[in-house]
């Protein structure tokens, strides 16, 4: 919202009536806004949706031919020790040298690392509001923040216009 203008004279002479003119134009262009945006949400919505059901057979099949392809790459290592990588028009397939950690499903490390009490999770910074307050009512100045008191102006577009 504006800061509070040192000219208010237009503001001043303006009637209620013009007041509710212009807040309607703010809750109609709100209300569209809402609308081109959730209309592109279902629109995403649909298209993932239909990305998952096209691509989860697939993504089955595929599972079923890499375990076959490893499969042959490892009862065959003898194939596989000069040159490492045998290619074709496709791409490559082979052995290669692997030294570090491969993470296949997230969320069971993070239960294994909270079970064994492993500082391996990282904390997401979050400002503490309350402590903020503290500091500011204590004297300190925080760049970005400031405490506001009284009456600012508001204006609120009723929901079920929204929806």
């Amino acid at each position: 919202m504006p800061k509070p203008l040192s000219d208010n004279r237009k503001y001043r002479a303006m009637t209620v009536e013009q007041a509710d003119q212009l807040f309607q134009k703010i809750a109609l262009l709100t209300i569209e806004l809402n609308h081109i945006s959730s209309g592109y949400e279902a629109k995403i919505a649909e298209l993932k949706a239909a990305a998952v059901r096209e691509t989860e057979l697939r993504e089955v099949e595929l599972k079923i031919l890499e375990e076959e392809l490893t499969g042959y790459i490892l009862a065959n290592p003898e194939r596989f020790i000069k040159p490492r990588q045998h290619v074709t028009e496709y791409g490559k397939y082979g052995v290669r040298q692997v030294a570090g950690l491969e993470i296949t499903d997230e969320e069971a490390v993070k239960a294994s690392v909270r079970l064994h009490n492993i500082p391996a999770l990282t904390v997401i910074e979050k400002l503490d509001r309350k402590a903020l307050e503290k500091a500011i009512s204590e004297g300190i100045t925080l760049d970005g923040c400031e405490m506001r008191r009284g009456e600012v102006a508001s204006y609120t577009v009723a929901k079920a216009l929204l929806e």
